[in-house]
């Protein structure tokens, strides 16, 4: 019996030892795969595109023409689709554009009218003793634009329209 269990002992202890190598070697593979995509996902110091833009669906598209079969062309029909999509994706970037520039507008045109009103602001610089973020009251004195965050001016110090918390008379 003791050899039975002597031989069963010695098997399961080769068999941790070769799981153990494996989960090992596993464990190596993966970082390896790992370390590959994270030097795939830059090039040239850039992070890789990971959408499609215009710019890329028409290199795709100059490719694809290139390197067709010339006793096979491609079809007009998909030629048109192909332009068709190619159309609509620069339309709905160049829509997309063009809300983000409006919204911005917008935002910082609804900020005139805090102009005289008394604010209170989350001052994200100071925090009391609490840990909290101290607020600041008063009244607007101005309203400026830096890119696209609008400010407001409570005793000649500019604040983000985003952190006020409180608009009153």
């Amino acid at each position: 019996m003791d050899n039975i269990s002597g031989s069963l002992n010695t098997n399961s202890n080769d068999f941790l030892n070769q799981l153990t190598y494996q989960n090992q070697a596993e464990k190596l593979k993966t970082q390896k795969e790992i370390e590959y995509i994270n030097r795939t996902l830059k090039k040239d110091g850039k992070a890789q595109v990971k959408e499609l833009g215009k710019d890329e669906f028409l290199k795709l598209l100059i490719t694809e023409l290139q390197h067709q079969d010339p006793t096979n062309p491609m079809q007009d029909r998909e030629f048109i689709a192909q332009m068709a999509q190619f159309s609509s994706l620069e339309q709905m970037l160049n829509v997309n554009n063009n809300m983000a520039k409006l919204l911005d507008k917008v935002s910082f045109q609804s900020s005139f009218n805090l102009l005289g009103m008394n604010v209170e602001i989350e001052n994200e610089n100071s925090v009391d003793e609490n840990g909290n973020l101290k607020r600041i009251t008063g009244n607007v004195e101005a309203v400026t634009k830096n890119g696209s965050e609008s400010y407001v001016r409570l005793n000649g110090e500019d604040f983000p329209v985003s952190s006020i918390v409180k608009v009153s008379h």
